[in-house]
């Protein structure tokens, strides 16, 4: 599946998505490491993010999108050179987003993630509607022990 076509597929997730807080489990096998990995948007960042957190900006591509098709030429075969030529120019740090953003959509493809910001706490667990990362570990403890119901 290309990039293009599993962040069409999370946007398309994306609809609908509210602003409450909501923990649930997600569908993972295996490692039990205690990972944190947060999934967000440019205008929308992670707070208290720690050396075990991954932070996903998962609407770059989007705007790299819009930024290569502004001011395109009408004729197509034009806009699509001119389009090549501005990618061809890409440079190292737009790079890096680029593949983080595509990382954090398969991941959250994977995870079953439907809407974010999302914050998912060691591969078990989804705290959807926080970006604070020591927010969501304590929502995430609670929920564990029985404690207050979200």
């Amino acid at each position: 599946m290309n990039v293009r076509r599993a962040f069409f597929i999370f946007t398309i997730a994306l609809i609908g998505a509210f602003s409450g807080v909501v923990i649930s489990d997600v569908a993972t096998a295996g490692d039990e490491s205690h990972l944190i990995e947060v999934f967000t948007d440019s205008q929308t960042p992670a707070l208290n993010n720690g050396p075990s957190t991954t932070v996903y900006i998962v609407d770059r591509i989007d705007r790299l999108q819009q930024a290569l098709s502004e001011g395109l030429p009408a004729e197509p075969e034009a806009a699509k050179q001119a389009a090549l030529q501005r990618f061809q120019r890409m440079d190292a740090q737009l790079s890096s987003e680029l593949e983080n953003a595509a990382k954090g959509l398969v991941q959250a493809m994977q995870y079953g993630i439907d809407r974010y910001p999302a914050i998912v706490i060691d591969g078990k667990a989804v705290v959807y509607g926080v970006t604070d990362v020591k927010a969501a570990t304590r929502l995430y403890e609670q929920w564990r022990e029985g404690g207050e119901k979200l």
